[in-house]
């Protein structure tokens, strides 16, 4: 358990001579070792700021139902215990499958929660309290307990009982309407980022927790909502609605993706010198003159017509070939990548922005560095093996001061899995 006092300082090992100079911040253990985490959730969203806190170091045991186990193990391709999700939000944690329907199993999670530093629940307004394992009964036995409730659509209101999704929140919060076809369809993002951003705000509103735990000993409720999240997430959009009457105005032009010879290429000449200079490149000074493009302001008012007369100059190239041009001109500019390539990126390579991972029965599968961590931390932590239902669960127990003949006890009337 987190405790109201510093703790002991670890001297850094030194450099010896000839060895690279590394900071004192990467030779330190993980900011959130020894800290508890009970993970009462399902889905992605609260999985994820359980995974961030996993990677910082802390201990996560994810509590899911027996059988099946959470259900994000079954988004997409599910081979056995495992989807690409449930691998990515799943890592360095344990499991400990417990059936909650039955007193022995809410007993366990019970014990469990009384132990932790941090609970993060993501169950429908009033479940746990029928669990009993609402805050106001956990923080009696835990008082100075982090714990952390995200809802859909918030404990209030008309819909504080309806189902939320991550595809839900993007309709439901204006995210697909800035993001339409060439038809002027709204559509879906094709990944989870309303569930990713409520993640990241919550390990941030967490950590602020720990930090506010550790210094004055004090316990808190964090309670948010995908809807908050969405909407934070979406903020500058939300402004520009009223700021200017249209959410998705133009930010510049020429700005946009335009097909190249052999892909796609990302441009941005939207400044006064990069759109002078993309005028030479594409061979038409003239452009410079024309009142419609004299400005920012009158390129974006024009932003249509002036990407249809730059896009059959892009369409001429091979996308190597305008790399190199607006790289000399240092204009803004990016290739198209598809993941693969992405993968085999010589900038990507030196960075060690990802690693790969070996997991039993499935292979080598990439993993992606957790930014802001000490590359060796990063690393370790990319690396971790994500559980299978129930896998670390025997250990959970045991650390929650279960005794050997209570954890069969668990396993033999069918309250717990575990490994």
């Amino acid at each position: 358990m987190l405790r109201h006092r510093r703790a002991p300082r670890r001297r850094p090992r030194l450099p010896r001579a000839g060895e690279p100079q590394v900071s004192p911040a990467a030779l330190a253990p993980p900011a959130f070792e020894g800290v508890k985490v009970v993970e009462l959730a399902q889905g992605v969203a609260a999985p994820y700021c359980g995974m961030m806190l996993a990677q910082n170091g802390a201990s996560v045991t994810k509590i899911e139902p027996v059988g099946y186990g959470d259900w994000s193990r079954g988004l997409g391709r599910r081979v056995g215990d495992y989807s690409a999700e449930a691998i990515v939000l799943n890592r360095g944690k344990r499991s400990l499958a417990l059936n909650l329907k039955a007193p022995e199993g809410r007993d366990a999670a019970f014990r469990l929660v009384a132990d932790a530093d941090v609970v993060i629940e993501n169950y429908r307004p009033g479940v746990t309290r029928r669990l009993g394992l609402d805050y106001e009964t956990v923080a009696t036995a835990n008082p100075s307990v982090v714990y952390a409730t995200v809802t859909g659509f918030g404990e209030t209101g008309p819909n504080r009982d309806l189902p939320a999704t991550d595809t839900v929140m993007q309709g439901y919060t204006g995210f697909m309407s800035i993001n339409r076809d060439t038809e002027g369809v709204p559509r879906r993002l094709n990944m989870l980022a309303i569930d990713v951003s409520t993640g990241l705000y919550l390990s941030q509103a967490v950590s602020a927790a720990l930090y506010r735990k550790a210094v004055r000993g004090e316990g808190v409720h964090i309670r948010t909502s995908l809807l908050e999240c969405a909407m934070a997430f979406q903020e500058a959009r939300i402004v520009a609605e009223v700021f200017d009457g249209a959410a998705v105005k133009p930010v510049g032009a020429p700005v946009g993706t335009f097909p190249t010879a052999d892909g796609y290429l990302s441009l941005n000449a939207r400044r006064d010198a990069h759109f002078v200079r993309l005028c030479d490149i594409v061979g038409h000074p003239e452009w410079r003159a024309d009142p419609r493009f004299a400005s920012e302001q009158q390129r974006v008012a024009h932003a249509a017509d002036l990407n249809a007369l730059v896009a059959p100059f892009v369409a001429a190239h091979p996308t190597d070939w305008w790399k190199e041009k607006l790289s000399e001109a240092d204009i803004l500019h990016a290739k198209v990548h598809d993941y693969r390539e992405l993968m085999d990126d010589p900038q990507v390579v030196e960075m060690e922005a990802i690693g790969w991972a070996e997991i039993e029965g499935l292979g080598r599968l990439p993993a992606t560095r957790l930014p802001g961590l000490p590359a060796a931390s990063a690393r370790s932590a990319a690396l971790a093996h994500p559980p299978r239902v129930g896998e670390g669960g025997r250990a959970a127990l045991a650390e929650a001061g279960f005794g050997e003949a209570e954890i069969e006890a668990l396993g033999a009337c069918g309250a717990a899995v575990y490994a």
